[in-house]
């Protein structure tokens, strides 16, 4: 910007004051007038007289003084700082009301900075997402990572938020429509793999889909029935609803008829030992405190039962109380006795009947209570060879290393395993297919791992684990998807310090878009039952968690688990369960935390 001195003739902008060569024009012309309005009067008057007495100011004299006025106020820019007061006509008095003063010109200067503060902080905090990326607040983790890996991850993360995106879901609606649920060693089993290996290749074109083969059992159901004698029902009878557990053995033919003795726990059974338990039938009743506690009942409840005499087990369904009149399956420890699962209602009518029957104030109506217990279930061991299904998005750089992602494939023959783990094992695939649409593959391959067999023995990850034990150590991280596809909450963790820290990194700074950033470590979650073998061989290890649907609860809290078990291995498993949004935007988050860690140079 160009200096102006004081006599330039120029425009002056709004606001200065004049320049001294205008200041000086304008007296000299003032005089003029004054010294031509007294020749014209008269010399003889009063006024005249004190006019002449009058002391004035000679032109040079004005000249001199405004010249001492401007050097004594003279301003770096090259402008005097005249004010009114310092000239003697009052002819330049309009100038005081034409130029703001110093104190008017601070004012508009502040408030127009509080307007432009306003605007910023409106644009700021109410136009702008408070959770988008902010590099500024970015951890050394992150501002360390390429700025191509940065970018493939920002728009991984903002697919999540494209609604017209429900490829998923719309996935896993088709086939269980077409095939239902998928139990191990069925023929529904292996119809929806050789779907999914058939689908990836003609639609994911740029992916490699394909099975390993996998040795597994046989067990199937058959038909099973429960009746519970009640002689005050008509007919003498209800007929409960049932679900024999897996890996369960049959009742002989014509089935089996016994008592019923209740118990709360092993001690307990323990205590009332062969003298009460022989020849009846068992049935574990318990509060649902959480999965983990009570699931044990499921699993051994038959191998104890048989220890003292039971000739058969009833296991109050693992699953919140809330869930009074569903009934869900399971898998239990092969033991010489049948073992069946019944609704929480059901066990609580049985109790009550017993309790009822062994009061003093028992009346002929309050019977002990009796059932009828079929179960035609049968098991071929080793009957067939199935499949684990794979998907490759090989790597750009190290093609050779591998990040896993994974659910597993198999189902109870109850409901269609949309749940458990329809979802886990699509919200993998479509992971993997989002990262393949960027155009640009991480330096490592994403391998995308639907495994057989998770429900009962794990044959699917056995085989795997036996057929790749050689690349064991190629194996770079390895993440399964088991415990519900809901709103995306972050991963558990099992890896070393750094590792963890990084991860902790970048869900701060990235993965908070999707809420997806949170890391948790194994003491409140494990990463998962499929890639465990993995993990004990030095595998790093995750798994992908939600919040609970229903009460916004996160993992570490007492009710987070409730949503996922209320359909667990239950008829009500079914795609009403999953969200197709919150699927997709579970499936850009699981693609945005492989990507980072495939990526890593």
């Amino acid at each position: 910007m160009c200096k102006m001195i004081p006599d330039e003739k120029k425009p002056i902008p709004w606001g200065l004051p004049p320049l001294r060569s205008e200041v000086l024009a304008r007296q000299r012309q003032q005089q003029q007038q004054q010294g031509h309005s007294s020749r014209q009067a008269s010399a003889n008057t009063p006024s005249d007289e004190i006019a002449e007495k009058r002391p004035s100011l000679q032109p040079s004299e004005t000249a001199l003084f405004v010249d001492q006025h401007y050097a004594a106020n003279k301003r770096t820019d090259g402008y005097s700082l005249l004010s009114a007061p310092s000239l003697a006509s009052s002819s330049t008095s309009h100038l005081r009301t034409e130029l703001p003063s110093v104190r008017k010109r601070l004012a508009i200067f502040l408030a127009g900075m509080g307007i432009m503060g306003s605007a910023i902080f409106y644009i700021r905090h109410c136009m702008c997402d408070p959770l988008a990326i902010d590099p500024s607040t970015f951890s050394a983790t992150s501002l360390g990572t390429c700025v191509d890996t940065l970018a493939i991850v920002d728009s991984l993360l903002h697919a999540g938020l494209d609604n017209s995106n429900t490829v998923a879901w719309d996935r896993l609606a088709e086939m269980t429509d077409l095939y239902g649920n998928r139990m191990t060693a069925s023929e529904a089993y292996d119809r929806s793999a050789e779907w999914v290996v058939r689908t990836a290749n003609e639609q994911d074109t740029n992916m490699t889909a394909y099975t390993e083969p996998v040795w597994v059992n046989d067990w199937r159901r058959g038909s099973e029935s429960l009746r519970l004698f009640v002689p005050t029902r008509p007919g003498g009878q209800v007929k409960l609803p049932m679900l024999g557990l897996g890996n369960s053995v049959a009742t002989p033919r014509d089935g089996i008829e016994a008592n019923v003795v209740p118990v709360h726990s092993f001690e307990e059974l323990k205590q009332l030992g062969n003298e009460t338990i022989s020849g009846n039938v068992v049935l574990f009743n318990f509060n649902y405190t959480g999965y983990s506690d009570v699931v044990r009942f499921r699993s051994r409840g038959a191998v104890e039962a048989q220890k003292y005499g039971a000739v058969a087990v009833l296991v109050r369904t693992v699953a919140p109380d809330t869930s009074f009149d569903s009934v869900h399956t399971g898998s239990s420890s092969r033991a010489d006795i049948p073992a069946a699962s019944i609704s929480a209602a059901d066990a609580n009518l049985i109790e009550r009947m017993y309790r009822r029957a062994q009061s003093n104030n028992a009346s002929p109506d309050h019977v002990v209570p009796r059932v009828k217990l079929v179960m035609n279930a049968q098991l071929h061991e080793n009957a067939k060879q199935s499949a684990n299904v794979i998907i490759d998005l090989a790597g750009s750089e190290k093609p050779e290393e591998i990040v896993l992602l994974s659910g597993h494939f198999d189902s109870w023959d109850v409901g269609v395993g949309a749940m458990d783990d329809g979802a886990g094992a699509f919200v993998a695939w479509e992971a993997a297919r989002l990262i393949s649409q960027t155009g640009r593959s991480p330096r490592r391959t994403i391998r995308v791992v639907m495994w057989n067999n998770e429900e009962t023995l794990q044959r699917g990850a056995k085989a795997y684990f036996e057929k790749h034990r050689d690349e064991i150590a190629l194996h770079k991280f390895a993440i399964e998807s088991d415990i519900g596809v809901f709103e995306p909450w972050g991963l558990t963790v099992q890896a070393d310090s750094k590792t963890t820290m990084n991860l902790e990194n970048y869900g701060r700074d990235l993965l908070k878009i999707l809420g997806a950033g949170n890391i948790t470590t194994p003491e409140v979650e494990g990463p998962g039952e499929d890639i465990s073998i993995l993990c004990k061989h030095g595998v790093f290890c995750a798994g992908l968690l939600s919040v609970n649907p229903e009460n916004g609860a996160v993992p570490g809290d007492e009710k987070w688990s409730e949503h996922y078990f209320r359909f667990h291995h239950a008829n009500s498993d079914r795609m009403e369960v999953i969200d197709k949004h919150q699927l997709r935007r579970s499936a850009a988050a699981l693609a945005a935390w492989s990507y980072l860690i495939a990526d890593l140079p």
